[in-house]
């Protein structure tokens, strides 16, 4: 039995190590990614800015524009079917903004985008900045089950082994 609760103490440190990295990621400085064009009138109608990937963390998105926009913010199979068909279907909508701060939470870890409606014949300049805080919430819960894995292995071992041994003083 000593082999086993070897084995699941590695598993509750790989838990704790786990634990630890997330705890680091969280307290570094937060991501900041920003999007838009610096330059009045650049480009009009639907622009789509670069794909990012993101974490399941409670998020910013601050919109500056000088004229009123449209902000989409689309995971990936949705960023598929607007380069496919342009068909709509965002996960985050923004719409009819000039300027605007929007506190939002990610669920799932993934690859977005954003995509941006500029109005036609007039000159626009925006900025659309995300900043990324607070815990990645699906590494949280995978360390923390770790963790009672490990535990609850490593006490289920030490009873098996204690009752092991008591039966064989009891014998002898």
């Amino acid at each position: 039995m000593k082999r086993n609760t070897r084995i699941f103490f590695v598993v509750f440190l790989i838990g704790l190590s786990l634990l630890i990295v997330t705890v680091i990621r969280t307290n570094s400085a937060p991501a900041v990614l920003s999007f838009g064009n610096e330059e009045e009138g650049a480009t009009s109608g639907w622009v789509m800015y670069p794909d990012f990937l993101m974490f399941p963390r409670d998020f910013r998105v601050d919109i500056r524009a000088n004229n009123t926009v449209n902000v989409y913010i689309l995971d990936e199979d949705a960023a598929k079917q607007w380069n496919a068909d342009r068909t709509l279907d965002a996960t985050w909508s923004y719409e009819e903004i000039e300027q605007g701060v929007f506190n939002e939470q990610a669920n799932s870890r993934g690859g977005y985008a954003v995509l941006v409606y500029l109005p036609a014949d007039s000159a626009t300049a925006i900025k659309v900045t995300l900043t990324f805080s607070g815990f990645e919430k699906d590494l949280l819960a995978a360390s923390l089950a770790i963790i009672a894995v490990g535990i609850i292995a490593i006490g289920v071992s030490s009873l098996i082994s204690r009752k092991k041994r008591l039966e064989t003083k009891l014998v002898a």
